[in-house]
């Protein structure tokens, strides 16, 4: 048994390198949709930053843990006293045998040394132990916040991915109509050669392969600036050459037959719902923390402290002492500022509950929104897309009967001006259907 674990764990380790390799080939680093979503989920600068806000807060908790545990303060100091103040003393004589006299004395000596040490324990304080629990409250909070933070970092990541292989399509499809172009001006200067067509046909035609031209060039820099997006998003360097493994049609095709079905989904699953909890929460502990300063707070303590003093460091005197006690602070009257501030953290409870009652509304607002949207942007995809693929047909035969002489150059830079419109709006549209199937599921809490 023992055997085949460690060749089980030895296999593993061999296999995980490969398995990076299969990410990262030759430099550049390819990703999946889901790989990217989980990249970004693990290493974007927002996530990052969450992780760093839990660590902090799971520090402010033994923070809190450290005051009600013993407390050990020590002090030391060296003096050399470089001129001794002197006081004067006056004895005033008995009778007249006895004048009255006065004496310079100096008081100290020129060297002093001291160590003191404390140690103090809290006995009771109300506010200690509503203290540690807010602290791990907090700690609950920053775990939600970083969720959130994830949900709105692959959100970004989904769109920027989307938007990536948009400009990759429309660069491909560009690249295709100025091919289509250029072949078709080329043979519109061999029939004007021979005396079949005229100049304006030729630079009618011309005038369509430069604005081709136009929109390749387009499509290339916003293939540049949507890939830097979405490094960005990821948190990858931006000179790190990047891979996307999807195409465009294969993430379509899910969203184009993705089921709207919002009847299970709940308001209070949602992680805005549970952070708007867990604040609540939190200020009741401060409440209960302002009413809590009517109690008493006990300390115990035990001081001790050791001195040597003298006029040479060789040869000292020394003496010590040492004492423990107890020390109860009891508030008695504050002139009602601690009332008022009792009276301020419940106005801010009660304030925190209504706006828990409008994020209900509004979560359920943004759903009807969301699924709103997603089926208006689901139903003007597929007539954009109807729309361009019959746009191509009235484009592709006039395109022939202009080849062979029955369509003029006027009438073929119309139907391809009408193409590419439709090719605009169906690449508008596409964007439009996939943001709002993103919007959608974020609305449902299933992104």
């Amino acid at each position: 048994m023992m055997k085949k674990l460690i060749y089980g764990l030895l296999l593993i380790g061999f296999l995980w390198p490969l398995q990076l390799i299969a990410q990262e080939k030759d430099g550049v680093m390819s990703f999946t949709f889901q790989e990217a979503l989980d990249y970004a989920t693990l290493n974007a600068f927002q996530s990052k930053s969450a992780d760093y806000d839990i660590e902090a807060a799971e520090k402010k908790v033994w923070e809190y843990l450290a005051i009600g545990m013993p407390q050990v303060d020590g002090s030391s100091q060296f003096v050399d006293n470089l001129a001794i103040q002197k006081s004067v003393l006056n004895m005033e004589g008995r009778d007249d045998n006895s004048p009255d006299m006065s004496f310079d004395v100096q008081m100290g000596q020129k060297y002093n040394w001291s160590l003191t040490g404390k140690v103090s324990q809290l006995l009771f304080d109300g506010t200690y132990f509503l203290g540690v629990r807010a602290s791990k409250v907090y700690v609950d909070l920053s775990r939600k916040n970083k969720t959130k933070t994830e949900i709105s970092v692959r959100e970004a990541v989904g769109e920027a991915y989307y938007l990536v292989l948009i400009a990759k399509k429309n660069h491909e499809t560009f690249l295709e109509n100025l091919a289509v172009n250029e072949k078709t001006l080329k043979e519109t200067e061999a029939y004007f050669q021979n005396g079949f067509r005229e100049q304006t046909d030729v630079d009618q035609v011309r005038l369509m392969v430069n604005t081709q031209k136009n929109l390749v060039l387009e499509a290339e820099r916003q293939l540049v600036i949507t890939e830097a997006v979405l490094k960005y998003g990821m948190g990858i360097s931006i000179d790190q050459p990047i891979e996307l493994k999807d195409d465009i049609d294969t993430l379509l095709n899910p969203v184009e037959s993705y089921d709207i079905n919002s009847q299970n989904f709940s308001v209070y699953s949602h992680i805005d719902y549970s952070i708007m909890e867990t604040q609540e929460e939190a200020q009741k502990l401060l409440l209960r923390n302002e009413k809590y300063q009517y109690l008493p707070k006990l300390n115990a303590f035990y001081d001790y402290s050791y001195i040597r003093f003298g006029d040479d460091l060789v040869d000292t005197d020394k003496t010590h002492s040492s004492m423990w006690g107890l020390s109860l602070s009891v508030p008695i009257f504050s002139s009602g500022q601690r009332l008022s501030k009792v009276k301020q953290e419940k106005i801010k409870y009660l304030k925190l509950q209504n706006e828990k009652y409008q994020l209900e509304e509004q979560l359920r607002q943004s759903l009807m929104v969301a699924e709103s949207n997603f089926k208006n942007a689901k139903a003007v995809y597929q007539n954009d897309k109807e729309g361009e693929a019959i746009a191509f047909r009235i484009y592709d035969k006039t395109r022939i009967k202009f080849t062979n002489g029955l369509s003029s150059s006027t009438e073929l830079s119309q139907n391809e001006g009408q193409y590419i419109q439709s090719q605009i709006k169906f690449i508008t549209s596409t964007v439009s259907l996939l943001k709002a199937h993103i919007q959608y599921r974020k609305a449902i809490n299933q992104f």
